[in-house]
């Protein structure tokens, strides 16, 4: 009997190599951002960095308000939490929906760099014989057109579902039992601020999945690099979740992705133990 009915997978950092990807991004993303404050930027922006480093936990990406990402997770979202203090130390006011658009200009320029197993997982995945997604907070066409890159033949293989907006902490359209049994929020320990589970546009996502396919949360896996983006909703609602992380990922996402029916690895390739 196999494991699981649906896979889904997360994108950028869980199948790309997000640091050597975002070296053009961050200097398209700081040119732009020198341009919206009409002033330089450089100390500035070295400076937020160091404050978000002393104290990460204090920092992160967020939606009104609330962090809803760790602001190390990657030099995207680090990238989000130092512009709104570098913003701040300037003195200035520019709208989210600005940055919004400065971040997805600056992602255009972005590298495609995958990691080294990322095509073999791909094809171990799919060989398996299940409805395989991808789950991104990218936009859709971005993300195929890097996989488009890796080999085309995958874009008639996978399906990808971008602009999964896993950071919204809303209600999902339309009641759901199974959203309405996640709490608002839960500790982690090693992690001074709460976790915020109730992401309904992420469900919104997930749910047209399982509609579509036919399965069930308690046998699908989900893949992510991000345990608070990706996997902590999925495993609030009883699917499996798999960690990819990078010798960067703090002590409390490893721990929570390894209790209950998750796991940690390093390597990509580490998913494919939970496949065998």
């Amino acid at each position: 009997m196999r494991a699981y009915d649906l896979i889904l997978l997360d994108f950028d950092g869980t199948f790309t190599d997000v640091d050597a990807e975002a070296v053009p991004f961050l200097a398209h993303y700081r040119r732009g951002l020198a341009e919206l404050a009409g002033a330089g930027i450089d100390e500035a922006w070295e400076a937020a960095v160091e404050v978000v480093r002393e104290a990460p936990d204090a920092h992160g990406f967020r939606f009104e308000g609330r962090i809803v990402a760790p602001s190390h997770a990657d030099p995207y979202i680090l990238s989000s939490c130092v512009s709104q203090l570098v913003l701040e130390q300037l003195g200035l006011e520019v709208g989210p929906s600005a940055l919004e658009t400065l971040f997805h200009a600056s992602y255009r320029h972005a590298g495609t760099v995958f990691r080294p197993d990322a095509r073999d997982v791909i094809e171990a995945v799919l060989a398996l014989g299940v409805p395989v997604y991808v789950v991104s907070n990218s936009r859709t066409d971005n993300v195929r057109a890097k996989l488009a890159s890796l080999d085309p033949a995958l874009l008639e293989r996978l399906e990808v579902r971008g602009d999964a907006r896993k950071f919204h902490l809303v209600e999902p359209e339309g009641g759901d039992a199974r959203f309405d049994a996640v709490p608002e929020a839960r500790a982690v320990e090693g992690l001074a601020r709460p976790l915020y589970l109730r992401r309904g546009r992420y469900f919104d996502a997930l749910r047209a999945i399982w509609d579509a396919t036919g399965a069930q949360p308690a046998r699908t896996l989900v893949c992510g690099d991000i345990y608070e983006l990706d996997l902590a909703l999925p495993a609030a609602l009883g699917a499996a979740v798999h960690l990819v992380g990078r010798p960067t990922t703090p002590a409390w996402e490893r721990d929570a992705a390894t209790s209950a029916r998750g796991a940690f690895s390093t390597a990509l390739a580490g998913l494919l133990d939970r496949l065998r």
